[in-house]
């Protein structure tokens, strides 16, 4: 008795569901008094306490289930089952006495018999589909079945498929003995079983291999418990008149909450219940409030912190200390309030920022290292450029130091001499010039060598030689042919500067060639270039043609 009562204590809505359903029964077997008014108040007590009963049930399947589509299709048959019990109130209260709308509404009842399956169905689907594009045609599947069937049976008086009158339609009462049942009607709970059958497999696929056994057997027992009581009603206390607690829809009604609590209490559908219990368990810091505040949950570990606290977090997290952050957001029926500890956060980054202030010196020290690296590397190929200025100028550099210990001011000699001097120094000036440039920096059309050329006539002057620089100045030789050919022309030029009188200079498209008046020809040392001469009229003409393929540098 004691354990009973301690049953009773913790599932008390259970309980006093259960009593209530009950009491129904027993004002439903009291209703034989011959009293008008007191039948009248016990149906109006039982139909009462049937639809609390079914509006209790709808709002605490609100409240208990996560807002998804189950939750929609269960609503939906509750509100379906309210309007099963409020059928048969209307069927057996109001219309009796109007025989076409009484038969109607016996053809009513058949919308709740097959929609109630069908939401069962469209709730199992849900579940193993979710909201996968299978699992919504599925449902639109289902429900459009449902409503065709529904329909059939409802137009039953224009083609007498589902119930056959016996005898003349106009006695037509859809009483036990006026009708037989045709082929529509089993074809209607031959639907109606499958539904359920394909419910049953979807929730046992649905359901984790160890959860299987216990949910399906409740959900079967339910079945089972439903067809059993229907029968015992249909041909055990119908047959012999005896006192029934229960009506058909309300069997039929409660044996689906029956099914529909047996997939929330067997967690296939997730809902907010015993939630007290898992929050005493939890270490880790969690309060519910409602919209006012007010504790309604609080985990084992406490949050202290006073209400103007929890009014600032719900803008923004709030630190309690340091390392503790209280977050919040809004729920439906309140506020959850929880804490982080950000500790060992707080140790990484700071070790992270230790890390990131090495990880800078470092990638300081190798930018000095790169930019020293850079400079050194530069200063490299500024003096192998040097280098080779030095070695391509040094022979002439030394014969003008030489021309220069050698000659005297003053002396007869003196001008001619510092004409040369002039001459060999513009083929420096010019020859420096030109390793200066590299094959990048060399416009492709250029006036370098003709420059040269120019400056060279312009101090052979000196020397007492008219020279000039004529015709075409842009050139599109190669760098390396430039070296070539200039090179060649200053050994020409010093060798006959000392006979000649006259010089005209000018550029080949492959080339130079060179005029020249002179006193003499003077044998030419050994050239990069072959020199072609020739002579016409007293004139001597010099052609220096690039080598074919260009000179390697």
């Amino acid at each position: 008795m004691g354990k009973c009562i301690r049953i009773i204590r913790t599932y008390r809505k259970t309980s006093l569901f259960f009593g209530l359903l009950l009491l129904a029964g027993i004002v439903n077997v009291l209703m034989r008094f011959e009293t008008p008014i007191i039948n009248g108040t016990l149906f109006c007590v039982n139909a009462a306490i049937i639809s609390f009963l079914i509006v209790f049930w709808i709002d605490s399947v609100r409240e208990r289930l996560l807002p998804t589509r189950a939750r929609l299709y269960i609503v939906l048959a509750g509100l379906v089952m309210l309007g099963y019990h409020l059928m048969r109130i209307f069927r057996y209260r109001v219309s009796k006495n109007d025989l076409p709308v009484y038969r109607f509404t016996a053809y009513l009842y058949f919308i709740p018999r097959v929609l109630i399956p069908a939401l069962l169905l469209s709730t199992a689907l849900y579940l193993r589909f979710e909201d996968t594009k299978i699992g919504r045609r599925g449902v639109r599947i289902v429900l459009a079945v449902a409503s065709a069937f529904s329909l059939f049976v409802i137009t039953n008086d224009l083609h007498l498929l589902v119930y056959r009158p016996v005898g003349d339609f106009s006695d037509f009462t859809m009483e036990g003995g006026h009708y037989k049942w045709g082929f529509g009607f089993f074809m209607v709970f031959g639907v109606m079983l499958l539904m359920l059958i394909i419910s049953f497999y979807l929730f046992f696929r649905s359901t984790k291999k160890k959860k299987r056994r216990p949910v399906v057997l409740s959900l079967i027992g339910s079945i089972v418990l439903w067809l059993f009581v229907t029968l015992f009603q249909a041909f055990v206390v119908d047959r012999f008149k005896l006192p029934k607690m229960f009506n058909i829809p309300e069997i039929d009604i409660y044996s689906f909450i029956l099914v529909f609590e047996c997939c929330i209490r067997s967690r296939l559908i997730p809902y907010n219940e015993k939630y007290d219990a898992f929050f005493k368990k939890m270490k880790t810091p969690v309060m519910i409030t409602d919209p006012d505040l007010h504790v309604l949950n609080v985990s084992a570990t406490p949050i202290n912190t006073p209400e103007e606290t929890l009014i600032s977090s719900r803008k923004a997290p709030v630190y309690l200390d340091e390392d503790t952050r209280l977050n919040s957001t809004k729920i439906r029926a309140g506020y959850v309030f929880w804490t982080e500890d950000e500790h060992e956060l707080h140790e990484e980054q700071k070790r992270l920022d230790a890390a990131n202030s090495l990880l800078s010196e470092e990638n300081d020290l190798i930018a000095v290292e790169n930019k020293l690296k850079e400079q050194k590397a530069r200063l490299d190929a500024q003096n192998q450029v040097y280098a080779r200025i030095a070695s391509a100028i040094f022979q002439k550099q030394k014969r003008i130091e030489e021309l220069l210990m050698n000659t005297t001011p003053g002396d007869s000699a003196f001008a001619k001499e510092l004409g040369k001097v002039c001459v060999l120094n513009a083929y420096c000036k010019r020859k420096t010039n030109l390793l200066l440039l590299s094959e990048e920096s060399l416009p492709k059309s250029n006036r370098e060598l003709f420059l040269a050329l120019s400056e060279t006539a312009r101090f052979l002057k000196c020397c007492g030689v008219e020279a000039a620089a004529i015709g075409e100045e842009y050139s599109e030789l190669p760098l390396p042919d430039i070296h070539a050919l200039y090179d060649t022309f200053e050994t020409v030029i010093e060798t006959y500067f000392p006979v000649a009188k006259t010089m005209t200079f000018s550029l080949k498209p492959d080339g130079i060639r060179i005029a020249m008046e002179a006193e003499g020809t003077p044998e030419l040392p050994e050239t990069q270039l072959p020199v072609k001469c020739e002579e016409s009229d007293g004139i001597l003409f010099f052609t220096i043609r690039r080598k074919e393929g260009g000179v390697a540098e």
